[in-house]
């Protein structure tokens, strides 16, 4: 019997090389998936170029960079969209069994989660870059390569954990793959109801204040002050307390998930 066990050991796969197998089939899919390709790597730029368009002429009359303006949001839309791919992608593989399959294997349920969150990463890394060229194109002029390059990591490290949290609230459902279809669907709605297109100035007077405190407000400021020069103020900090939120929240839901299912 502990001849038995132990080769049972010696045959079990190392954390490394499951988390570089479930990576490299991440990958395969995305390649596959052109509706995600299209996702991030069309849309958001496709958004960028509308605004710009119908807005960008007379935002340069005024002497308001408005290209680097949308390129944060254009930043945050991308990851954000990243996020939520991710969250329907981890639900299909829930409703279809695969999670459970892993759990039947002589490998970790949560190498599942960590393969995602790297595939996303290298696919949020694609999507910036694209809109950064985007926005230098459109005549965006950021303060300097250090700050585009911190706005840039902001924005990555933003969409992390956004990855863990839609993957987490989508995992803890009933029903993953209608919970993950709903963040889908609210996620553009929710950032029309923010800075990310319209300077908080041009808001109404009673709308101001709730728009300028919205999760996704603060973080959109915040990479808009890093692409400016500009220390984050108070919206730095409350972006820093939202993403603290939105990781303590996901790696809880994640978690429960798989010990539920466990």
């Amino acid at each position: 019997m502990t001849v038995f066990a132990q080769r049972v050991t010696d045959r079990r796969p190392s954390s490394a090389r499951a988390l570089a197998g479930a990576v490299q089939r991440n990958n395969l899919r995305l390649r596959r998936n052109s509706a995600s390709l299209v996702s991030a790597l069309v849309i958001p730029g496709m958004s960028m170029l509308a605004f710009w368009i119908v807005f960008g002429h007379a935002a340069s009359a005024s002497g308001f960079d408005y290209a680097l303006f949308l390129t944060a949001a254009s930043m945050f839309q991308a990851v954000m969209f990243t996020a939520g791919g991710s969250s329907m992608a981890l639900a299909v593989d829930m409703e279809s069994g695969l999670l459970a399959r892993l759990r039947a294997m002589p490998i970790r349920a949560m190498v599942a989660v960590g393969g995602r969150m790297i595939t996303d990463l290298l696919r949020a890394l694609l999507s910036v870059g694209a809109i950064v060229v985007i926005g230098l194109i459109c005549g965006a002029k950021p303060d300097s390569v250090g700050g585009l390059v911190l706005s840039c990591a902001t924005a990555l490290l933003m969409g992390q954990v956004l990855v863990l949290a839609f993957c987490g609230l989508a995992l803890r459902s009933h029903h993953p793959v209608q919970t993950a279809g709903l963040i889908q669907g609210v996620e553009m709605p929710l950032l029309m109801l923010s800075t990310a297109f319209i300077p908080i100035a041009a808001l109404p007077d009673w709308l101001e204040p709730i728009i300028r405190h919205m999760p996704f407000s603060v973080m959109i400021d915040t990479n808009r002050a890093l692409l400016s020069g500009l220390t984050p103020g108070d919206e730095g900090w409350e972006a820093l307390a939202w993403l603290a939120i939105g990781l303590i929240l996901g790696v809880w839901w994640v978690s429960g998930a798989f010990r539920r299912q466990a």
